[in-house]
């Protein structure tokens, strides 16, 4: 039993190691986001390792979930026996779910300024547009025209 509450807490202290990484990505991917020059490539290629992380937090959580549905029973009725373990455990859970709203409350600032850097980027295009084709009006209306001669002339000399 010993071994198997083992296996929790490192699987707890895995997961809130991959957690933490997927925080230090996720605030780099805010920086990138609100950089002046956007890094296209740089953005993705965070975007891919948080993915792969992903991946490892949710092996790890199939994991746990197989190990606690063994020893569940044994765990709720002689918790007076593990009580050091348990703490333990429900110490490493509060501090992922610390890091779980962290994540959260950065892919929500990271969102924001992507929303906000799309919206001005979309201004600019249309203003360019804008500008392009009055622009582009003006020099057809004018290579129209003929050259007219004034139509008042000054007849008295």
């Amino acid at each position: 039993m010993t071994n198997e509450l083992q296996l929790l807490i490192e699987a707890l202290e895995k997961k809130k190691g991959v957690l933490e990484n997927i925080l230090s990505k996720s605030k780099e991917q805010g920086e990138v986001a609100t950089a002046t020059n956007f890094d296209m490539e740089r953005f993705d290629q965070l975007v891919d390792d948080k993915s792969d992380l992903l991946n490892q937090m949710e092996q790890i959580d199939q994991g746990f979930d197989a190990v606690y549905h063994r020893i569940k029973d044994e765990l709720v009725n002689n918790q007076a026996a593990y009580k050091q373990e348990i703490g333990r455990l429900q110490q490493l859970i509060k501090e992922t779910i610390d890091l779980g709203a962290q994540i959260h409350a950065t892919e929500n600032r990271t969102k924001d300024s992507m929303s906000n850097a799309l919206l001005n980027s979309r201004q600019e295009l249309v203003k360019r547009r804008t500008t392009s084709k009055s622009v582009m009006d003006y020099y057809k209306a004018n290579s129209q025209t003929t050259f007219l001669d004034p139509y008042f002339i000054d007849q008295k000399k």
